[in-house]
């Protein structure tokens, strides 16, 4: 069955403040960097202080072993610190679902594709799915990148790289199926054996695997980094010890 001709909507109208601020109050991860990064910090220089405090003697050297051990393990403490916030951003991606969802109802009766797909004979799950795409791709996927850039700022440009990599990965090509249907007032309801916890079980076994995908780069590179850390620190304690 073929699509309508003249299926196409106005996403544009629709990327409006409103859209932004229900984003914003959904997406929790931007507020845990600091707070993650500057926890593992924190850990790492009371060990770091109190390994130099008991095992190098010469104060000089306990203080340049120190130095250069913090500079060769900040790539270390910044993929383990980006693999933690990688819960953060899983439940913020299924937050970000949850309101595409309910975009896309707005979007398809505010359109008026309701009288289209009757008119056209379209089963009504087809032409809803391909407004949900349009919804993510036009209208959320740019208010959570302007989300991200406000709040991130100075880092902005790969954590929001990859949280759009895993948006696409997850919203936009990972759709689970989604069940419709219209009520009595022609407004666009979940069908009864389609329930909200059903399309977030489905949802989130996609971002689960999506997140598994995207997440084994980081591990393995904090796996290899982390060997070369670790031989690096020891060369550097057995020359100043």
């Amino acid at each position: 069955m073929s699509k309508p001709s003249n299926l196409r909507v106005d996403y544009s109208k629709y990327q409006v403040d409103e859209v932004s601020e229900t984003i914003a109050d959904a997406v929790f991860f931007p507020l845990y960097i600091g707070k993650v990064l500057g926890t593992n910090l924190v850990i790492f220089w009371a060990l770091l202080t109190l390994f130099c405090l008991f095992f190098i003697e010469n104060t000089f050297l306990s203080i340049l072993f120190w130095v250069l051990t913090f500079i060769i393990s900040v790539p270390s403490i910044l993929l383990f610190s980006i693999i933690r916030l990688f819960s953060t951003i899983k439940n913020d991606i299924d937050n970000v679902f949850k309101i595409t969802l309910e975009t896309t109802k707005h979007v398809y009766e505010d359109a008026g594709l309701l009288k289209q797909q009757r008119k056209e004979d379209l089963p009504l799950k087809a032409t809803f799915s391909d407004v949900f795409k349009g919804v993510a791709m036009y209208v959320i996927r740019p208010s959570l990148k302007k989300v991200l850039e406000k709040r991130i700022k100075y880092f902005a440009w790969p954590l929001t790289f990859l949280i759009d990599l895993i948006f696409k990965k997850t919203v936009i090509n990972g759709t689970p199926e989604i069940g419709v249907e219209l009520d009595n007032e022609d407004h666009i309801v979940l069908k009864e054996n389609t329930t909200l916890s059903k399309i977030n079980k489905g949802s989130e076994k996609t971002t689960s695997v999506a997140f598994t995908v995207v997440k084994f780069p980081f591990r393995l590179a904090l796996i290899i980094y982390g060997l070369v850390n670790y031989v690096l620190v020891y060369l550097l304690y057995l020359l100043f010890r």
